[in-house]
């Protein structure tokens, strides 16, 4: 691990993971209605190429074609209406595929959350001056991130890499040693939590809009590591 490693931003992780999740169910939702449509024998894992209204057809043109239909002499538009089948669900996750392939994320090798902020934020001079630090972004698809074990099982396989936090280079690290010694030194002077607070704001968390990452007795403090990251440059 680097020595400038801080922390993993597991809730951005978290929000990916999730979101993936969200697009896993397509796939197992696909399946069950292919079921429902009397199409069986598809999981998840063989339906990652879409095609599920074909798929659809393709059965049920080769039942239309077995004796106890061929022998009627109907057509298979007729066949279909004689069953009720009702194709607007599987079209919908058909559709939801479609949209999904399209879909691309974007991940700085380290520090995502931070380096996506400063990308919007290049008038403040020191976010320019940090974005000249930003590693390489690459890009993913859906299904580098997602996959299905044997049946509906899906598998979520984020790296984890993009979502490290990294200070950008070793004055961040002693800044974060600096205001924790000096919140541990005004907790022994006994000095008053907002005097203390007006010093290290800009460094710890906030939470709708107001500052939460200081304990009121000055013994915790949780940091805002992008805050830190565009400090000391």
């Amino acid at each position: 691990m680097s020595k400038l490693f801080l922390t993993t931003d597991q809730q951005s992780f978290e929000r990916y993971q999730n979101q993936i999740i969200t697009y896993s169910e397509i796939y197992i939702q696909a399946s069950k209605e292919l079921i429902k449509l009397d199409v069986k024998g598809y999981k998840a894992q063989n339906l990652t190429n879409g095609g599920f209204v074909a798929l659809f057809h393709d059965h049920h043109k080769q039942v239309h074609s077995q004796p106890e239909w061929a022998n009627l002499g109907i057509r298979y538009e007729k066949y279909l209406e004689l069953k009720e089948f009702d194709l607007t669900k599987l079209q919908e996750l058909e559709a939801e595929h479609e949209r999904i392939l399209a879909l691309e994320f974007k991940l700085y090798e380290t520090n995502n959350s931070f380096f996506r902020m400063a990308e919007n934020r290049t008038r403040d001079t020191s976010y320019l001056e940090a974005m000249k630090l930003a590693p390489e972004k690459k890009v993913y698809k859906v299904f580098d991130f997602l996959s299905f074990n044997k049946g509906n099982t899906a598998k979520i396989n984020i790296p984890k890499e993009p979502f490290s936090v990294h200070a950008l280079n070793k004055a961040q690290i002693d800044l974060l040693q600096d205001v924790s010694d000096y919140v541990a030194a005004s907790s022994k002077l006994g000095l008053e939590y907002r005097d203390v607070l007006k010093v290290v704001e800009v460094y710890i968390k906030w939470t709708d809009g107001r500052p939460t990452g200081l304990s009121y007795d000055l013994k915790n403090i949780e940091f805002s590591y992008n805050n830190i990251l565009n400090q000391r440059l």
